[in-house]
């Protein structure tokens, strides 16, 4: 015979056990917020276009790009409204107010800086280097490999140095791209980074602008062939 005390643990545990599956259930059934269904979207086109060896790492790295997006939106929120704040508050004394600024654009790169790091020791954890770089380059809308392809069709006599500098420049933008909050700030590394390639093309005696100019001429007659 079952003593009472022995009948309430039993009432207890049965109790939470189904309060723990009661929550589970609520959480797997819960509608996913819009800007969840949009970040999970990117994330799956993203992942899509790599092979991975089971459905489980596809899903895993899916995620973890998901929540690299979330992070990157909220910093960027988050920063936006403390820039806000003080604008108004110090509204009335322009050197205070851009110092203040400046110090809390600091602290975001600080964050992002951390964040960048744990992202990719994630994603080390699931995927292969070739399919981290698949990641960036999803990230980043492939410019990296459109802008070096262009590169070598514009400037065909590229030496192999001026290749390699080239492509090194480009790897190191699209690393500060992939925390880029929005297409527009993703972009704007590359463009930095396009014209310090520029730069060093005409430094080497190219003439861009005639090399452009011939480049769109071949591409013409290729349209018409």
């Amino acid at each position: 015979m079952i003593k009472k005390t022995g009948i309430v643990v039993l009432l207890l545990i049965f109790s939470v056990g189904t309060s723990v599956l009661s929550c589970a259930q609520d959480k797997q059934e819960a509608p996913l917020d819009e800007y969840t269904k949009v970040i999970t979207g990117r994330a799956d086109k993203i992942v899509d276009e790599i092979e991975f060896a089971s459905e489980a790492e596809k899903t895993q790295v899916r995620d973890i790009i998901v929540e690299h997006y979330r992070f990157l939106n909220d910093a960027e929120e988050a920063r936006n409204e403390d820039i806000a704040k003080i604008r108004e508050e110090f509204a009335d004394n322009k050197e205070l107010r851009d110092a203040k600024i400046d110090l809390r654009k600091a602290e975001q790169e600080l964050k992002v800086r951390d964040h960048h790091f744990a992202f990719l020791a994630q994603l080390k954890e699931i995927a292969s280097e070739e399919q981290i770089d698949q990641v960036k380059d999803g990230l980043t809308y492939n410019v990296l490999n459109v802008t070096y392809v262009a590169m070598q069709e514009m400037v065909p006599s590229l030496t192999d140095e001026e290749k390699q500098q080239i492509y090194v420049w480009l790897l190191e933008a699209r690393e500060h791209a992939i925390d880029g909050g929005s297409s527009r700030e993703k972009h704007g590394w590359f463009g930095k980074y396009k014209g310090r390639i520029n730069n060093y093309l005409s430094a080497r005696g190219y003439d861009l602008q005639k090399e452009r100019e011939n480049w769109e001429k071949r591409l013409e007659e290729q349209k018409k062939n």
